[in-house]
């Protein structure tokens, strides 16, 4: 009789890539159960709507009194009625192991009764999320730091997104992770040609966050002129900084902002392209040590990758020579290193990346996460 997962995430599943390529690795030998705001494209899931495990805003008030009575303390305790719910959850399903997405949910998974094992799959370093926020850190940032060192060493596996993240869990809380990053699946390349002629078409894809400091690549492609080209395929999420980034593009005349599309079509997508560009200020832990989905997905669309000097993302550059690096994050230096480029360098970085592409695919980590997740019992 197959074992039963549960996959806890309160995130849309539709465009989740996580927790879509966990599914994958997983689907196949095990029954998989869930949640989460949106379902996800793979129909042999069992899925359950996460909206009912959000905090109340009963929960909510109840944080502020007590912030307000203990001298602007969060609570890092369990709220009942979320225990409840979860405890209900977990009834309901009867699993043997659970897959924690959101850190926040961790403690209430973490019973002293549990018959189930627990994963924590870790998307980046909580404690230090949103370390610039000052506000942040006296609230979330002291429960993520308690949440890691209470409970950390309790899962029976921590999974991280890289080894620099994972270096900081051991330095930290003396946990090992298993790492398994954010990679793309393999693509094969008959479509995917360039002649690298001008004007050099760039792309940037992802989710626009004020401390990701995009206006640095706006800027840079501004200097360059109309030879080279940026496309800003970003999630319109409603927000002002997404309006101040449009407004810059609409005065920049080699910068466009452009819909986006469904996670299946982005390598496809954005295969038609020359180059992928990606300048993160590294303003905190998690973006100086970022290695994100886009960075595999240019990959697998065999882009050659401009980035700034983001020390986990350069490694694999140059470990595999399919980019370049600039010397800092300054619109200056990006557009130097941008201009820099030659055609034989660019059709070196493109033949390169089909190594790159085969041995930092997903279907290469799909197989350690199963063992992984089956040496569990």
């Amino acid at each position: 009789m197959r074992k039963k997962i549960l996959i806890f995430t309160t995130n849309p599943l539709h465009n989740a890539p996580r927790v879509i390529r966990e599914i994958q690795s997983l689907i196949s030998d095990f029954d998989i159960y869930v949640t989460g705001e949106t379902p996800p494209t793979e129909g042999r899931v069992n899925f359950i709507f996460s909206n009912r495990f959000k905090y109340s805003y009963f929960e909510k008030a109840l944080g502020l009194v007590y912030r307000l009575l203990f001298l602007g303390m969060p609570f890092k305790g369990r709220f009942f009625s979320t225990q409840w719910k979860i405890n209900k959850l977990l009834k309901e399903i009867n699993p043997e192991l659970v897959i924690v997405h959101p850190a926040a949910f961790l403690p209430y998974f973490m019973r002293k009764d549990r018959k189930f094992k627990v994963v924590f799959n870790a998307h980046e370093y909580h404690p230090l999320e949103m370390e610039n926020n000052p506000k942040w850190k006296k609230n979330w940032g002291i429960i993520y730091s308690y949440i890691y060192q209470t409970y950390l060493s309790k899962v029976d596996l921590l999974i991280n997104v890289n080894q620099e993240i994972a270096d900081e869990c051991e330095r930290n809380f003396s946990v090992k992770s298993l790492v398994i990053p954010n990679a793309a699946l393999y693509h094969s390349t008959s479509s995917y040609v360039s002649s690298f002629n001008f004007p050099l078409k760039f792309i940037h894809h992802g989710i626009p966050n004020p401390d990701r400091k995009l206006e640095i690549m706006i800027k840079a492609f501004e200097a360059l002129g109309d030879s080279y080209q940026l496309d800003l395929m970003l999630i319109n999420n409603g927000t002002s900084y997404y309006n101040h980034l449009s407004l810059l593009a609409s005065k920049t005349s080699n910068v466009r902002l452009i819909p986006t599309v469904s996670f299946k079509e982005i390598i496809p997508f954005i295969s038609k392209y020359d180059l992928g560009v990606y300048a993160l200020f590294p303003d905190s832990f998690n973006n100086k040590m970022a290695l994100p989905n886009k960075f595999f997905e240019f990959i697998q669309a065999r882009l050659p990758i401009v980035i700034g000097p983001s020390p986990v993302m350069s490694y694999y550059i140059e470990e595999y020579k399919i980019g370049k690096v600039s010397s800092d994050f300054t619109p200056d230096s990006l557009a130097e290193t941008i201009h820099s480029l030659s055609r034989e360098e660019l059709f070196t970085f493109k033949s390169n990346l089909d190594r790159a592409a085969k041995e930092l695919c997903m279907e290469n980590f799909e197989l350690l996460l199963l063992k992984s997740v089956k040496s569990l019992w």
